[in-house]
């Protein structure tokens, strides 16, 4: 028998390409520099008055004496910006007001997480004090929020998405070319997105245009309720489980192979997308490297490299893609490692690269909200689990394994099989173990047991 969840609400991103006239990119770059001012302005105005508080608490003020301390939320900034944005930002009605807006919000967001970063409310690492945005380094984004209208921002043809223009704009220009900057061109139909607000079914909370991978595109937040799912029992399900052992030379390992996705022994081929691309991407990066900078010969190549770039980014989530899809659609338990991504990533020489050319974080996050959309249990194993060196057929844990060793050997019951096979089928074994442990009313996925008492397991050789 299985159960009923509720209807949940859940926010999901669906991106577009836009392909904008050269005065909407001026447009755009103006909305992006605008955001930039309004961003710079609200964390140096934080920054300063951090500071003198600082340095008066250093000279042995009491704590009423100090000068006061100012908001970092969103509303209490941009009550600030408006009082100051004429001296700090002249041609504050050339743009669109949307574009400082998004500047202050993004500011306080970044004010926000240091500070909850240093009192414990955040997760992971520390992060530093928000800094100035630069020209060259910032990515140009910008973004609108308007709930009233949905409907407004895709045009009827189903291939345009809307763009703010200014209100009281003195540029005659604008006014006059206001039908023809208004609507920003989309490569590929909104057709699906339309529909779906049409009907009620998806709301748009936000839409975010930004320059990315050399090409402009506006990503929509939209928010939709679930349909209630159907969560089978730890029994039922425990038959169509899979163990996925994540790695480098493949990009996955199934306990299960599955026909037209993985071979005959579970591997799932890494397509090293990177590695690929590397000999364009070193070509485009000494001709950069030999142009003067300012040109505009490197502006074109850096163009040409950052499209480069982007089609290697999307290639390899398309493929991330195609390997979750038929995962989720396959299986009914997915167990997977609890792996530190970031700490593998931050390796330096080749690994780091091969590390982030997979895209594991990427597979991880898929798993994560695809599982979460269609019903299907995520069992997240601890990652000291030695799922390497434990025999998947006695059981036998050994005291070392050389990283360079592909093949497991074990000495006890003469078992000899894949290093990755041989892992996955003990992730499998363990996420069917940790789905019967678990409360049928709590979630599985990210649940670590108690090994310290109960099944000692060697954390170091």
């Amino acid at each position: 028998m299985g159960r009923i969840d509720g209807q949940v609400n859940h926010t999901r991103g669906v991106a577009f390409t836009l392909d904008p006239t050269p005065a909407q990119v001026r447009l755009l770059r103006s909305y992006a520099g605008a955001a930039r001012v309004a961003y710079n302005w609200a964390v140096e105005r934080a920054d300063r008055n951090r500071s003198i508080r600082s340095a008066e608490r250093t000279a042995g003020l009491p704590e009423a004496n100090l000068t006061p301390a100012i908001s970092w939320s969103a509303y209490s900034l941009s009550k600030e910006w408006n009082q100051a944005k004429t001296h700090v930002a002249p041609w504050w009605p050339e743009v669109s007001m949307h574009a400082f807006r998004s500047g202050i919000a993004s500011a306080a967001a970044a004010l926000v997480n240091y500070r909850e970063s240093h009192t414990g409310g955040r997760r992971g690492r520390k992060v530093g004090f928000p800094v100035r945005k630069t020209r060259r380094r910032a990515t140009p984004s910008i973004s609108f929020v308007e709930i009233n209208h949905q409907l407004s921002w895709l045009h009827p043809g189903r291939h345009g998405v809307r763009l703010m223009l200014p209100q009281s704009s003195p540029d005659p220009d604008i006014h006059r070319r206001r039908a023809q900057l208004e609507w920003l061109h989309t490569t590929e139909s909104t057709r699906r997105l339309y529909r779906l607000v049409e009907s009620g079914r998806v709301s748009i909370q936000k839409v975010t245009i930004s320059y990315r991978g050399g090409r402009w595109q506006a990503a929509f937040s939209v928010r939709y309720v679930a349909a209630p799912v159907v969560t089978r029992s730890s029994r039922s399900a425990a038959g169509r489980s899979v163990g996925i052992d994540a790695g480098l030379c493949h990009l996955a390992t199934l306990s299960v192979p599955v026909d037209g996705l993985s071979d005959i022994e579970g591997h799932v081929a890494n397509p090293a997308v990177l590695t690929l691309y590397l000999p364009r991407v070193r070509k485009l990066d000494r001709a950069i490297a030999r142009c003067v900078r300012g040109s505009k010969n490197r502006a074109r190549l850096c163009r040409r490299r950052a499209r480069l770039h982007g089609r290697i980014a999307k290639s390899r989530g398309q493929g991330l893609h195609r390997v979750t899809n038929e995962l989720v659609r396959r299986f009914q338990v997915i167990g997977i490692e609890d792996l530190n991504v970031a700490g593998m990533g931050r390796r330096k020489g080749r690994l780091g690269r091969r590390v982030a050319d997979a895209g594991l974080g990427e597979f991880r996050r898929q798993l994560t909200y695809k599982c979460a959309d269609r019903g299907v249990t995520l069992v997240c194993v601890d990652r000291f689990y030695p799922s390497s060196k434990t025999c998947s057929s006695c059981g036998t844990v050994k005291a070392k394994l050389d990283r360079a060793a592909r093949v497991f050997d074990c000495k006890h019951c003469g078992l000899v099989m894949d290093r990755d096979v041989n892992a996955a089928r003990n992730i499998a074994r363990e996420t069917v173990k940790l789905l019967g442990q678990s409360q049928p009313d709590k979630p599985v996925a990210g649940l670590r047991p108690e090994t310290q008492n109960v099944d000692p397991r060697p954390r170091k050789t």
